[in-house]
């Protein structure tokens, strides 16, 4: 399912996210990240790409992961979410959550 929000992130020294956090809830990546060049939704962010920047626009560093709750439950009370999370890293934007998949995901989030 597509997230799109802004996370912190911890990463290795070549830019692998450790743990990550999202809505309140601290994940420690439990897979070897699996690291991939993704093309960004730019058409949802941007008219036109300014000279010279274009790559930057359209591509993004991302990474799949399988992560667990280290801390229990997020701010608003919600159950921790063990699953599957797509991250990346734009140059514009910092570390963002693109997809999550677990079974419960998508009845919490969108209730």
């Amino acid at each position: 399912m597509q997230v799109e929000e802004t996370i912190d992130v911890v990463a290795d020294a070549a830019g692998a996210p450790l743990r990550f956090e999202w809505r309140g809830v601290t994940h420690g990546v439990t897979s070897i990240p699996e690291p991939w060049v993704g093309r960004r939704p730019w058409w949802r962010e941007s008219g036109r790409a300014p000279r010279g920047r274009a790559l930057m626009l359209l591509e993004a560093y991302e990474w799949r992961v399988d992560a667990v709750s280290l801390t229990g439950g997020g701010a608003d009370g919600s159950e921790p979410l063990d699953g599957t999370y797509d991250i990346a890293f734009m140059p514009d934007r910092g570390w963002v959550l693109m997809a999550a998949s677990h079974e419960r995901l998508e009845a919490q989030l969108f209730a």
